[in-house]
């Protein structure tokens, strides 16, 4: 009977008392085991979605409405390229440039009609920013990329 219920603490007990003590021990195995493997899973797949935005390749930000001049500026991240896009279909110019953590600018100002892009080395940390250079209202975003080369 021993070698049936495995090296449990309680196994002397098992031995002693009748067959409701054994039924408990084993309950508790059973769930104990279901616990172990439940708080696995939920760890597995938690690293799977830490891993997963770990390895983003393209953040959007910013996506809203900006007045005429004006701005808004993305997270951090060693970038690759910094996009400015005008949501509201009309071509109007928008520009998009990048900054240093600490301010200042990394290169000069991108602009186009509708859309605009620029590609940096991603060696160091910079944020994107987008500007509306139009004289209306548009409806904005930015899309930063980087642990890959310029789209």
């Amino acid at each position: 009977m021993s070698s049936r219920l495995g090296c449990l603490a309680s196994e002397s007990h098992a031995l002693t008392t009748d067959g409701n003590l054994i039924h408990f021990t084993r309950h508790l195995r059973s769930v104990r085991t279901v616990l172990i493997a439940a708080a696995l899973a939920g760890a597995m797949t938690g690293i799977l979605l830490a891993s997963q935005h770990a390895s983003a390749y393209g953040v959007n930000y910013c996506a809203g409405w900006l007045p005429s001049g004006g701005s808004c500026v993305g997270p951090q991240h060693t970038i690759t390229a910094n996009i400015a896009y005008d949501d509201t279909g009309s071509d109007a110019l928008v520009c998009e440039i990048a900054q240093y953590p600490g301010g200042g600018y990394y290169g000069g100002w991108g602009c186009g009609n509708g859309v605009s892009e620029t590609c940096y080395p991603g060696n160091q940390l910079l944020k994107g920013e987008i500007y509306n250079d139009s004289i209306y209202w548009l409806y904005m975003n930015g899309t930063e990329f980087y642990s890959q080369g310029c789209p």
